[in-house]
């Protein structure tokens, strides 16, 4: 007869969210392999930490051996908590922290790709600035799209995004930082380069025949109602995505103009009175948060700064 699995009893050491973090970074990086540098110690002892937390649990979390890593269903589920658990445990820890004023802990930050490289982003000053009043906090930093990083924000993964003022979730506050020009561009060997590079004039029925990059998440009104006049060509999550398919000479595509900036003049701009608009960036994160300390002295430099 198979021996019964001891029950999880409920009380969390130091010991037990130690063995979850090493879990959550196996799962981070892919496997027990990938996980030896991040972490400093062998596969097997990576292996044997796991042993302990699925003994510790009472729960198999995840195949390993010849067939590779991965997680098992209970495996899958515990880790939704173990996340919780340990966001939870790294706010705990900031805000016994501001009790005393000291301000120690972690910031978790998610933005769109080529939002830094904006001047107008107040976000690089402020870390700037933040390290010099709070030491003792680190920041981390993500990529993502505007609803990976409204998800994070959401389900406590990151503390703060910034993301474009397209849509508004109720649990969660808006404060906008800046307003980033938007412009529709062509590049390569497109048949609309030539004619911009010699400054020729173009149409709205000449400009939207030609297939267009979309977005495969939700946009503002106002730039859906632009691009309804336009083929589709493809479809992308990402700015850099969006470039990479412009400088190619295949689509036009919508992206910031300081990105124009950064690629040297590969890129040329069709009628701006026509297509060029503005969509505001905004700092959000969840009103629940917002007594914490370490937050709110981060967003007041965002706020200095913009």
């Amino acid at each position: 007869m198979p021996r019964r699995k001891k029950a999880f009893s409920g009380k969390i050491s130091e010991v037990d969210l130690r063995l979850m973090r090493v879990f959550k970074t196996v799962i981070e990086c892919g496997g027990l392999s990938a996980a030896q540098t991040e972490l400093g110690v062998g596969r097997s002892t990576i292996s044997r930490q796991i042993s302990d937390l699925e003994t510790r649990l009472g729960l198999r979390l995840c195949h390993r051996g010849r067939k590779g890593f991965y997680l098992t269903q209970q495996g899958r589920k515990a880790l939704t908590y173990i996340d919780q658990l340990l966001n939870s445990a790294e706010d705990f820890t900031s805000n016994i922290a501001s009790i005393s004023n000291r301000l120690v802990g972690k910031i978790d930050i998610g933005m769109i790709d080529y939002t830094v490289s904006d001047l107008r982003n107040p976000l690089v000053p402020a870390i700037r600035e933040y390290q010099h009043i709070a030491p003792g906090v680190s920041v981390d930093l993500m990529i993502g799209s505007p609803n990976e990083v409204e998800r994070g924000v959401i389900d406590g993964t990151l503390h703060i995004g910034i993301v474009p003022d397209y849509q508004r979730h109720p649990s969660l506050e808006y404060h906008k930082l800046y307003d980033e020009p938007v412009g529709l561009f062509c590049g390569g060997d497109h048949p609309l380069t030539k004619p911009a590079q010699q400054g020729l004039e173009l149409t709205e029925q000449e400009v939207c025949k030609h297939k267009l990059v979309f977005r495969g998440y939700f946009e503002s009104n106002r730039l859906r109602l632009r691009k309804q006049k336009f083929p589709v060509g493809s479809t992308v999550y990402q700015t850099e995505a969006v470039l990479a398919l412009v400088r190619s000479g295949i689509y036009l595509g919508f992206f910031p103009l300081h990105c124009q900036d950064l690629m040297g003049g590969e890129y040329y701009e069709l009628l701006p009175e026509v297509y060029r608009y503005s969509t505001p960036i905004c700092a959000i994160w969840r009103g629940d948060r917002r007594d914490s300390h370490i937050l709110q002295e981060f967003l007041e430099l965002l706020n200095d700064n913009g």
